[in-house]
């Protein structure tokens, strides 16, 4: 009786697609005073799936015995994905951490951009996971420090979006 349990909930299992509907990951901003405090959402199989393509496995991302060069990799490539472009320069962010989410498939990835002097002009690109699946949606969601909100979309071949001119 125990065999055929187990062996039925096997099954069942094995039926469940490994693949989400949408593409998309989510990304918030805050301005403060003295920085951009930055979170990302981004599903932890599509980011696997990146890797592998690009010849990275094994990472086993978001597991107990997550590679060691996880965190590195992520910031490295979200360096290349993620751009701001602060009063005419690429802003760099200190890496603060990542959590898997509470339903356990996605990513929430802490950024921050330190600011030294006030903010002239802010434009950003987020290309993430945009090269690798056709379908993927980036949305930016930012609050400023003078509390207007901004929306934004970015997909495949997005360019830059103006925040602040």
């Amino acid at each position: 009786m125990k065999t055929f349990f187990l062996s039925s909930i096997l099954l069942l299992l094995s039926g469940i697609p490994n693949e989400h509907e949408y593409y998309f990951s989510h990304t918030n901003i805050t301005e403060t005073e003295q920085s951009f405090q930055i979170s990302c959402n981004i599903f932890i199989d599509d980011l696997e799936d990146m890797f592998k393509e690009e010849g990275i496995e094994n990472l086993n991302l978001g597991l107990e015995n997550e590679s060691q060069i996880t965190d590195s990799l992520l910031n490295d490539y979200l360096s290349k994905n993620l751009i701001f472009d602060l009063n005419d320069r690429v802003a760099a962010w200190e890496w603060i951490g990542k959590e898997v989410s509470e339903d356990l498939i996605s990513f929430w990835i802490y950024l921050e951009i330190p600011k030294y002097v006030p903010t002239k002009t802010l434009n950003i690109t987020n290309t993430i996971l945009t090269q690798h699946i056709d379908g993927q949606k980036n949305l930016l969601n930012i609050k400023l420090l003078d509390n207007s909100k901004r929306f934004l979309l970015f997909q495949r071949d997005s360019g830059p979006k103006t925040i602040i001119d």
